[in-house]
């Protein structure tokens, strides 16, 4: 019986899969650079008690099938499940995933609840847990400082407090209750953290809109959809008003691969040569990616390989987004690994250590 054309590519196929397979483990193998984790979150039992004793008109924990959840302004957003704070099952399963070094960070709801006592707490709070973490487990977690970004004169005061006790840099979110990163009340804070050099870690939340009329209330999307959205938005405003212009020497982190900023350069490009009349910068605003910082957190090898190109392999960091059930250590470090050796061992943990200055 003959063998058809169909049968020897199919063959040959599964034959380059297996070769290619095989060089990427023998690749992961000899790859060098410790991994380190930019993007991966932890909660701790002290905020998480502050939160349940203090909710506010956008911020509450309800009870969930199996756990307990934060709802924000609507949306169940996080599951609190073991592993949001359970260190020590955090350390077993980055053992597992082979990721060396974490730099948690707290996420949405952050500490943007109730008036600036609560707020102030809420910090004070979850940057003690971060730094008491660090402290128990020695050179495999460092962490992010959260700060009251709507009282700029404590937020100044609490980053200045939480820089001595070790944090590497900030997290905040896209928006702040509603509020630009841009608006004029939080320029004293910008100032601090540039006058400081510490990086900043900006992770999307829910946008401040209706997302239930956007359609976005189901199957995860103001998730998959919102997330992102939010993420692009942010970046083309700091863009687009000349902020980054006029804090040069920030550091900013964009995460889950920049959104859909990288994908909408050139569309971007060609609405600002449009609007000459209403212009704010003097250079196309594709050219202040390479002055970012963006996560691999794509989930698909073809975009991880698109986001390198576009930005640079030495604007790229490891994320895992743990332990959000998004997350995924493993299928992000694999797909890291699959870059050129070079591209590879930068992604992996090399621009993380030059960044944060390890």
């Amino acid at each position: 019986m003959g063998i058809s054309r169909r049968s020897l590519m199919q063959a040959a196929g599964a034959a380059g899969a297996l070769v290619a397979g095989r060089q990427a483990f023998a690749q992961g193998a000899t790859l060098k650079t410790p991994v380190i984790d930019v993007h991966t979150h932890m909660f701790s039992k002290g905020w998480v008690d502050m939160v349940r004793a203090n909710p506010d008109k956008d911020t509450r924990i309800v009870q969930g099938q199996r756990f307990e959840e934060i709802d924000y302004r609507g949306q169940r957003i996080v599951r609190l499940s073991p592993e949001m704070t359970d260190f020590d099952l955090r350390i077993r399963n980055m053992d597992a995933a082979k990721v060396d070094l974490a730099l948690i960070s707290l996420t949405t709801p952050s500490v943007f609840i109730g008036d600036e006592r609560v707020s102030t707490a809420l910090a004070n709070r979850i940057n003690d847990d971060f730094a008491e973490a660090e402290k128990h487990y020695p050179g495999r977690i460092r962490w992010f400082t959260a700060l009251p970004w709507q009282y700029p004169e404590a937020a100044i005061k609490e980053l200045r407090r939480t820089r001595d006790r070790g944090a590497v840099g900030v997290a905040t979110t896209t928006n702040i209750s509603g509020k630009a990163l841009t608006d004029p009340l939080f320029r004293p804070v910008w100032q601090a953290i540039q006058d400081m050099g510490v990086p900043v870690f900006i992770h999307p939340t829910t946008p401040y809109i209706d997302v239930s009329a956007m359609g976005m209330g189901e199957h995860g999307m103001a998730n998959t959809v919102g997330f992102t959205a939010d993420t692009s938005l942010c970046f083309m405003r700091m863009i687009l008003d000349g902020f980054l212009d006029a804090f040069p020497r920030l550091d900013l982190i964009a995460c889950h691969g920049g959104g859909t900023l990288p994908y909408l350069a050139g569309r971007m490009d060609q609405m600002w040569m449009k609007g000459s009349s209403t212009r704010k910068i003097t250079n196309r605003p594709s050219s202040y990616l390479k002055k970012l910082w963006f996560d691999s957190i794509v989930y698909d090898q073809r975009t991880l390989n698109y986001l390198v190109d576009t930005v640079g392999a030495d604007r790229v960091l490891y994320g895992s987004d743990y332990p959000f059930l998004i997350g995924d250590m493993v299928g992000v470090l694999d797909r890291v690994d699959h870059l050129p050796t070079a591209q590879a061992e930068a992604v992996r943990g090399g621009n993380a250590k030059r960044l944060f200055k390890f």
